[in-house]
């Protein structure tokens, strides 16, 4: 069951309460800090991304489409539709020798606030490339090519592209295929539906890849350091991703998903992070995840100082002035917890 994480204070009252699950996982499956119920299970959102990267490099499509960190950065991504993200998909693109047409992700305004500002300036209406998965689609349209597969349908679970992924999920979350219960994300491709600590143990594996075989192994250190070093592609302008890079010296591998899902690998301590907030609102998403870090010992003093807006930010009216203040109360609890069922 869900705990109280973190209180919404206006004034001297409690305004609002938010619940979450979160789990610290090693890369030998051991929860080693939980909140709530690390065993509560939710739908992966855009946090898989990573894992439905990995099979464009194991097929050799990053190879043979000369792929570089930021390519690979770039199909894990959910982009804010900046210029920058928007030009390196349609290069992806030409390079695979695919058009925009062939994305069937939708069409939505860039989340980025300026750029969508900036096309409304130019009379210009969002396309497909503004989709923040455009770069994931144009990740599993790669795949497509390496597998000599069509790119039509793509999206369809019984697509080549979507078995490659469904097995590579499959091995790093440690459960059988079968097992696996997949919906429909909002941009039209399968999602996974895994217990949090399932999650964390997932991204501690990417980042801690010792036990994994040569294929998935090699293949988690080239997401995991191109997502590192580049989280502006990963994610975008002020996002929380590029905040935890800029104030740890790109230490984290993070990325955040819809419906209040976020993932994090601490690759010099091989663990991962998985946290989901009850009701799918993440603004408290922030503070939350620098909290939990705080309390793992996972951050410096210096790292602390610079993340302090988000360990206690305050709460402005819209003359900018102090209302009231975010307030976390979790407690994390610690010790040494085997993830039940390992299949791997």
């Amino acid at each position: 069951m869900s705990d109280l994480a973190i209180e919404f204070w206006r004034g001297q009252r409690v305004e609002s309460r938010v619940h979450a699950d979160a789990a610290v996982v090693d890369s030998l499956g051991h929860i080693r800090y939980w909140f709530g119920d690390p065993g509560r299970s939710a739908f992966w959102r855009s946090s898989a991304k990573p894992f439905q990267a990995m099979p464009v490099i194991q097929s050799g499509g990053a190879d043979r489409y000369h792929f570089g960190p930021r390519d690979v950065a770039m199909i894990c991504a959910s982009h804010g539709g900046e210029p920058m993200h928007v030009e390196l998909v349609q290069d992806l693109l030409t390079r695979i020798g695919a058009a925009a047409g062939d994305l069937i992700c939708g069409v939505h305004p860039p989340w980025h606030r300026p750029s969508a500002d900036l096309l409304m300036k130019n009379s210009r209406k969002p396309e497909v490339v503004h989709n923040n998965c455009s770069g994931k689609h144009t990740g599993m349209l790669t795949l497509a090519r390496a597998l000599g597969a069509p790119l039509l349908g793509y999206e369809m679970p019984q697509h080549p592209v979507q078995e490659a992924i469904l097995k590579n999920v499959a091995y790093m979350t440690g459960l059988r295929e079968d097992s696996l219960y997949t919906g429909t994300d909002g941009c039209g491709v399968p999602t996974f539906y895994l217990s949090v600590e399932r999650m964390a143990y997932s991204f501690a594996r990417l980042v801690d890849p010792r036990g994994l075989d040569t294929a998935h192994a090699g293949s988690s250190m080239i997401v995991a350091e191109a997502m590192r070093m580049h989280p502006e592609l990963v994610s975008g302008t002020g996002r929380l991703e590029v905040t935890l890079a800029q104030a740890t010296d790109n230490r984290f591998v993070a990325k955040g998903g819809a419906e209040a899902v976020f993932c994090l690998g601490i690759p010099d301590r091989g663990l991962g992070l998985a946290i989901k907030i009850d009701d799918g609102v993440a603004r408290a998403m922030p503070t939350l995840v620098v909290s939990i870090l705080k309390q793992m010992d996972a951050l410096s003093p210096q790292e602390q100082m610079k993340l302090e807006p988000l360990i206690h930010p305050e709460i402005l009216n819209h003359a900018g002035t102090h209302v009231g203040e975010i307030r976390s109360v979790l407690e994390l609890k610690s010790g040494k917890l085997a993830t039940p069922s390992l299949g791997y």
